[in-house]
């Protein structure tokens, strides 16, 4: 695999994958004296990149096992040197879909049905799913509902009802705050 140095420490492979690599990794393959590297070489370049790269991303924020995976894949190409990057990440424990799940049904401030969605769309399995939505309680999501009852003020009922099911909450539940509020 051929490749060019662009800049300082960014480098254009023969591919046309154009990446910014470490002093660590350029020292390692001597890359400022070469020109070309074999196959093997090359994925374990874009492999030490990724691993780099990934404790960036993870030091800013958490992320599940799916985003930090099609994050780095849309950087480095190469789907064999980012897996090995996951499963690293995964048996230090630096990615936990688990606890990311936990932690994300513990912060958001929404319905049961939205934080389901969102969970399936970062890639929670169904089983995890399942697990933690253990941790979801009703009686704090009845609470939350009435807390975002009363944010929307005096608007119109039905707009209320609709505004609550775009953020997740079930009409069942909607039904008994407002039957609550028409007591009281």
């Amino acid at each position: 695999m051929k490749l060019k140095r662009v800049l300082k420490n960014k480098y254009l492979f023969e591919n046309g994958l154009n990446i910014g690599l470490n002093n660590e990794i350029i020292n390692k393959y001597d890359l400022k004296k070469r020109e070309e590297l074999s196959q093997e070489e090359y994925l374990q370049v874009l492999e030490l990149a990724a691993l780099s790269t990934s404790y960036y991303y993870l030091a800013k924020r958490d992320y599940t096992k799916k985003e930090i995976y099609n994050k780095l894949l849309q950087k480095y190409w190469e789907k064999i040197p980012v897996s090995k990057v996951i499963l690293k990440l995964e048996k230090s424990g630096y990615i936990n879909d688990k606890e990311f799940a936990i932690s994300y049904i513990k912060n958001r401030k929404c319905g049961r049905k939205k934080i389901e969605y969102e969970l399936k769309m970062k890639g929670i399995t169904s089983e995890i799913l399942e697990e933690v939505l253990e941790f979801y309680e009703e009686d704090e999501e009845l609470e939350e509902l009435n807390r975002a009852w009363e944010k929307l003020g005096n608007k119109d009922e039905q707009k209320k009802i609709a505004s609550l099911m775009r953020k997740g909450f079930s009409y069942g539940d909607i039904k008994k705050v407002i039957a609550k509020k028409r007591e009281e």
